[in-house]
């Protein structure tokens, strides 16, 4: 009885190790129906907001292809190559973590296969008569924030696939 009871801590500690490994971003998210593909025909994005790899401002994705991302979703997406839509914003400073971001945009990339990519942004200030709104929903209310800066987005080659 004591062996079993054992196995089963084991088993459920193993479990939500897992569980909190995949919540702190390790890992990548397959962001495609079926079977994985051969590395020659997927690509990796990874974004890491709050520090831009040190290239420039960390980018946080909000959705690909119209689905969005969960809070929690892993900081790497793999998907088929080929172009794609993402909505993203940049983090206000490279330094802190503070959960600031601005620059909401919305466009298509293009994602050779068998290659890793950073997302990093570079931000940038708009004229007052420039801002724009961002639109939001959480738990049934709309919320608007204005955004007073432009995000680009830069897709940096990191490294080819393995296997």
């Amino acid at each position: 009885m004591k062996r079993t009871a054992q196995i089963v801590f084991s088993a459920a500690t193993l479990s939500i190790m897992t569980g909190c490994a995949s919540m702190l971003g390790h890992g990548t998210d397959q962001v495609y129906e079926g079977a994985p593909l051969p590395r020659d025909q997927v690509a990796v994005i990874e974004f890491n907001g709050e520090t831009g790899w040190g290239m420039g401002h960390g980018i946080t994705v909000e959705s690909i292809d119209g689905h969005e991302l969960s809070l929690i979703s892993q900081s790497k997406q793999e998907l088929k190559a080929g172009t794609h839509t993402i909505a993203y914003e940049c983090d206000l400073s490279q330094k802190t973590m503070d959960g600031k971001r601005d620059g909401y945009t919305v466009r298509k990339i293009t994602l050779e296969g068998g290659h890793h990519y950073r997302l990093v942004g570079d931000l940038m200030p708009l004229r007052a008569r420039d801002y724009y709104y961002k639109e939001s929903h959480f738990m049934g209310q709309t919320m608007k924030t204005v955004q007073k800066h432009s995000c680009n987005l830069r897709l940096v080659k990191y490294k080819e696939l393995q296997g």
